[in-house]
C-alpha cells in the first residue's frame, strides 16, 4: 500500500469539489431562467447539492485509493451525497422562506438561535454521514467530524465574498467567474485542512479499508 500523498489529496479533492460546486451554480442559473417557484427551486437545489456531494466523495475516495486509508467507494460516495442534502436544504431555507413571503424577524434572538442550530447541522451533516463509513475501520474516526467542521467553516467564507460585488447589472460571465473562483478557493481550503488530518494518521499494520 502506498503512503498518503498530500499533493494528490489536495489536487484531486480540490478538482472534484470545484467541479461539484458547478452543479449548484448551474442549478441557480437554471432555476432562475426557468422561473421555478420557491418550493421547486429549493427541491432542485437540494438535488444539485447531492450531486456536488457525490463528486466530492468520489474525489476523496480516488485520492485515498491505493493507500492504507482507502475508503469503500460504493459506500463513501452515497454517504457524502446524502450528507450534502441536509446541508443544502438548510442553507437554502432562509432565502426560500423569504421568497415564499415568510416574514423572518432577524431582530428576534430566537431566530438567531434557530439559525445557529441550523448552521451547526449544516457543517456536521457531510462528515457525520461519512463517519458512519469510517467508524470501526479507522482509529480516531470521530475526529473526522470536527476537522471537517473547521474546514468547511473556513472554506464557506469564500462563497460569500463575491456577494457584495455583484448584482443584477453584473455581466453573466463576470458573475459566473467570481463564484467559480470562490468555489475553487473553498474547495482548496477544505482539501488542505482535511488533508493535514489524513497525513497525521498513524500508519498501523492493519488491512486497508476495502473498496
Amino acid at each position: 500500500m502506498a503512503m498518503f500523498s498530500m499533493p494528490r489529496w489536495v489536487g484531486v479533492v480540490t478538482a472534484a469539489e470545484s467541479a461539484g460546486f458547478l452543479i449548484p451554480v448551474a442549478g441557480f442559473a437554471i432555476s432562475g431562467i426557468a422561473g421555478f417557484p420557491p418550493g421547486w427551486t429549493w427541491l432542485f437545489m437540494v438535488a444539485c447539492g447531492a450531486g456536488e456531494g457525490a463528486l466530492l466523495g468520489f474525489g476523496q475516495a480516488m485520492a485515498l485509493r491505493g493507500t492504507v486509508w482507502q475508503v469503500p467507494t460504493s459506500k463513501w460516495v452515497p454517504a457524502t451525497a446524502v450528507g450534502a442534502m441536509p446541508a443544502w436544504s438548510l442553507g437554502m431555507a432562509p432565502s426560500s422562506l423569504i421568497d415564499l413571503g415568510v416574514d423572518i424577524d432577524f431582530g428576534d434572538p430566537l431566530i438567531w438561535m434557530v439559525i445557529g442550530a441550523g448552521a451547526v447541522v449544516l457543517l456536521v451533516s457531510i462528515p457525520s454521514a461519512q463517519y458512519v463509513v469510517l467508524r470501526g475501520r479507522l482509529p480516531g474516526a470521530w475526529q473526522w467530524i470536527p476537522v471537517n467542521v473547521a474546514a468547511w467553516a473556513a472554506g464557506l467564507v469564500f462563497t460569500f465574498v463575491p456577494g457584495p460585488f455583484v448584482d443584477e447589472s453584473t455581466p453573466g460571465a463576470v458573475m459566473a467567474g467570481a463564484f467559480v473562483l470562490a468555489g475553487i478557493c473553498m474547495a482548496a481550503t477544505v482539501a488542505v485542512v482535511t488533508g493535514l488530518w489524513w497525513r497525521s494518521r498513524p500508519v498501523l499494520a492493519e488491512p486497508a479499508l476495502q473498496t
